[in-house]
């Protein structure tokens, strides 16, 4: 009795151990990476009272590098929406940074925003036009030297991340690009 006890936690170990290599493959967790999904929508002088826009459409057929085929990202997903975060920055006459809370100033145009120190960005399928559609602007509202973070870890990470609505479906991680980054940052001046 003593063996089969032995050989029944022996067997247990074996296929926990070989079931799965992370928690990656234990989550279905996939990563991609696919440049330009994210535009700050820019221009060359900003005034105090505009607005600055982020944006975000891309279709649910994405082609990846390397691959023949599309991905469909609302089948591998379940129809998942997407997001991302990002913050924004005034430079101090010291030349320090400090973060500017946008709580309840977003203005808000397609998608959805959660805002606050750090925003975050949801990009919600239309199935009209079979895309993921996010746009906000941030309120300029004083004059100043400003600087767009994106992720919310000191170093700007730029990643579009799918929000499922079931536990089971593939969790999905987009690696992309915006225009104009200098540094990790989206710098710009308001006059």
């Amino acid at each position: 009795m003593k063996n089969i006890k032995l050989l029944f936690l022996a067997v247990i170990a074996i296929v926990s151990f070989s079931s799965c290599g992370d928690d990656d493959e234990f989550y279905n967790s996939k990563y991609i990476s696919i440049p330009g999904l994210i535009e700050v929508e820019n221009q060359d002088v900003y005034q105090v009272g505009e607005a600055l826009y982020l944006n975000t459409h891309f279709s649910k057929l994405l082609t990846e590098p390397g691959y023949f085929n599309q991905l469909d990202l609302f089948k591998t997903t379940d129809g998942a929406s997407f997001s991302f975060s990002f913050g924004l920055e005034k430079r101090n006459p010291d030349n320090t940074w400090s973060v500017v809370n946008l709580e309840n100033k977003m203005i808000a145009d397609q998608g959805r925003i959660f805002d606050g120190d750090y925003c975050i960005a949801q990009a919600i399928y239309n199935p009209v036009t079979e895309t993921y559609q996010f746009r906000a602007g941030i309120p300029l509202q004083e004059a100043g030297t400003y600087r767009i973070f994106f992720g919310i870890s000191e170093a700007s990470h730029l990643e579009l991340t799918s929000i499922n609505a079931s536990k089971r479906s593939t969790y999905l991680s987009i690696k992309t690009t915006t225009n104009d980054l200098s540094g990790g940052f989206y710098n710009f001046t308001v006059n």
